[in-house]
């Protein structure tokens, strides 16, 4: 019966009929034979026999190593009866194992070539000569025009949107920025004072004369502005006025500044509105508002008796203060509101007795000459005056006039 026999150690390991022997240290390498298939299981174990001598290491066969051979697969075998048997005497001298075959030398690697140089650049073309310029070609002849077109027909105008707040432009747009001043003719002046015409005529009309009533004595300078808005609307418009006035004496209304501030001859600025009432019988020029018609609510008559307007005055002192009537012009800044109603007017006046108006001469009353016109600070007003004179200290006709600037600070309703 054949058997396979398996011997631990360098020895190869073979199926079927064929011995395992140990030879020598020199190992021939063989190509190996093909591997046979695996066998399928299960198989019966059989009965375990009596182990055999084992056999002398024969020498390596030379041959070449067989291709691994297809797996078989594992069969699962019942496994026989064990039967205990004597164990067989061990054969001969295992063989020594062989030495191993030294590694062949790896061969030398090839030179590295040596890098080439690099080319020339070539050398770069010449630069073309520029051309000349063409001739430039004549003008064609100008075509006829073509007839034109025919007007298109105006858009209608949109309806205007609901707007906000009444303001400056839309209700007072000629009183804001408005420089008012007290006109001097040309001629010859008085020492401190300048000639004053009329809005009519080129003269005084007369010598001051106290027996003409003084509604209508001198001479009146007039400026009228409309009120906009919806008509028969109150209105209140806020004002800031700066500017350099004569002060002045009123009597039966209600002076706004009742007492005389510390430095009322110098830069900080004096109040004069007045609200009501009537001027008094005299040489001084008044600057004056009348405004009609007169808002309901407001008292403002020029009279008891007299209702047709509200009347305001711009240059009152107090009667109580000697400075009211003096030959002496003031610095002006103050804040007011003056009530109108949509699409009636506001009328200034500046009405002077005697055709002699005083000259901003920057000075207390008894000086000789003028000769220190003041300026006042309009910086933060807007806008700046525009109207002429343009530049302070203002002149007209070589003199240096009164004047007063209207600042709208804004406009409000009830």
């Amino acid at each position: 019966m054949n058997r396979a026999i398996l011997v631990r150690g360098a020895c190869a390991v073979f199926l079927a009929t064929v011995g395992c022997s140990q030879q020598g240290p020199t190992i021939v390498s063989g190509t190996g034979g093909t591997q046979g298939a695996g066998g399928t299981g299960p198989g019966t174990g059989g009965s375990s026999s009596t182990g055999g001598e084992v056999g002398s290491g024969g020498t390596t066969g030379t041959g070449s190593a067989g291709t691994n051979g297809t797996a078989g697969t594992d069969g699962t075998g019942t496994g026989g009866s064990t039967v205990t048997g004597a164990g067989g005497i061990n054969g001969g001298t295992a063989g020594n194992v062989g030495t191993a075959g030294t590694s062949g030398t790896a061969g030398a690697g090839g030179r590295v070539g040596t890098a080439g140089t690099s080319g020339t650049a070539g050398a770069g073309g010449r630069v073309g000569t520029a051309g000349t310029n063409g001739t430039a070609g004549t003008n064609g002849t100008a075509g006829t025009n073509g007839t034109a077109g025919t007007t298109g027909k105006a858009g209608t105008t949109g309806t205007a949107g609901a707007g906000g707040g009444p303001t400056a432009s839309s209700i007072v747009p000629t009183v804001n920025g408005y420089l008012w001043v007290g006109t001097c003719a040309s001629g010859a002046g008085a020492k401190l004072d300048c000639p004053i015409v009329g809005d009519n005529n080129t003269t005084c009309p007369a010598t001051y004369d106290m027996t003409t009533p003084y509604a209508s004595r001198g001479v009146f300078q007039t400026h009228t502005h409309t009120v906009g808005g919806t008509a028969g609307q109150q209105y209140t418009v806020n004002l800031e006025l700066r500017g350099i006035l004569g002060g002045r004496c009123y009597n039966g209304g209600t002076i706004a500044s009742p007492t005389v501030i510390a430095d009322f001859e110098g830069s900080t600025g004096n109040n004069g509105w007045y609200s009501g009432g009537t001027p008094t019988d005299s040489k001084w020029n008044t600057y004056e508002i009348h405004v009609t018609p007169p808002v309901p609510g407001v008292t403002a008559f020029p009279s008891a008796t007299d209702h047709t307007e509200n009347v305001y005055f711009l240059n009152a002192f107090p009667a109580t203060s000697a400075y009211c009537e003096r030959h002496e012009t003031f610095v002006m800044k103050y804040t007011t509101s003056l009530p109108v109603l949509g699409g009636g007017t506001i009328k200034m006046v500046m009405h002077d007795a005697n055709c002699q108006a005083q000259q901003n001469c920057g000075g207390i009353d008894n000086q000789s000459t003028c000769a220190t016109p003041r300026t006042v600070d309009l910086t933060g007003l807007s806008p700046q005056p525009t109207n002429p004179p343009s530049t302070q200290p203002y002149t007209e006709n070589t003199f240096t006039p009164q004047w007063i600037f209207f600042n709208v600070r804004s406009v409000s309703t009830p």
